[in-house]
């Protein structure tokens, strides 16, 4: 909470065990921030997780990731330049 409230956007990484609360961790920072009327986005690796996550997506839905990344020769993001889009990844 320290960064948003200095106004610092930043990547929150949480990697832990399951069953040890961070599905539960990370629905409340997201409805804190949220709540606050700032932007938080929930990216998962994989769909399950994506699905216990408040308006979570999954990061190759989310940011236009090439699902196989072995057989890509170019790795990057294919993000359409729609205006939304791009205010809140900027943002």
């Amino acid at each position: 909470m320290y960064l948003i409230a200095e106004g610092n956007g930043d990547f929150l990484f949480l990697d832990t065990l399951g069953g040890t609360g961070n599905t539960f961790s990370i629905n409340l920072i997201l409805a804190e921030i949220r709540s606050k009327r700032h932007i938080a986005l929930a990216v998962a690796s994989s769909g399950m997780a994506s699905i216990l996550l408040d308006g979570g997506r999954t990061a190759h839905s989310a940011l236009q990731l090439p699902l196989n990344l072995a057989q890509t020769e170019n790795h990057i993001c294919n993000i359409s330049k729609s205006p939304g889009k791009v205010t809140v990844l900027r943002t």
